[in-house]
């Protein structure tokens, strides 16, 4: 491809999102209105765990978003290690891939 038809390409993809997104934003197109961050969760029928990352949820969501990261990487790290031992046991040797250009 040459400069001008990346150079129209590019043109062409911001003039699409800025129309795209001025369609969902309430702009000039006449799309939905923005829904509200400050939703609240019923914690009526909530016990133990499940309330405290409710109430974790309800009240200081940057602390929830990273024991919520800090889980996923504790679990998918689990999971890992899970399959490299599972492979072991069946005989397959898993290591790093070399590659060469």
């Amino acid at each position: 491809m040459n400069v001008k038809k990346i150079a129209a390409l590019i043109v062409f993809c911001f003039i699409f999102a800025y129309a795209y997104g001025n369609s969902y934003a309430g702009g000039e197109m006449g799309g939905k209105q923005e829904a509200t961050l400050n939703k609240k969760i019923d914690t009526k029928n909530l016990s133990g765990v499940n309330l405290w990352i409710v109430d974790l949820y309800n009240n200081d969501r940057l602390l929830y978003a990273v024991i919520v990261t800090l889980v996923m990487a504790v679990l998918g790290s689990t999971m890992a290690f899970g399959t490299d031992l599972v492979l072991k046991y069946f005989g397959m040797t898993v290591s790093k891939i070399s590659h060469s250009e």
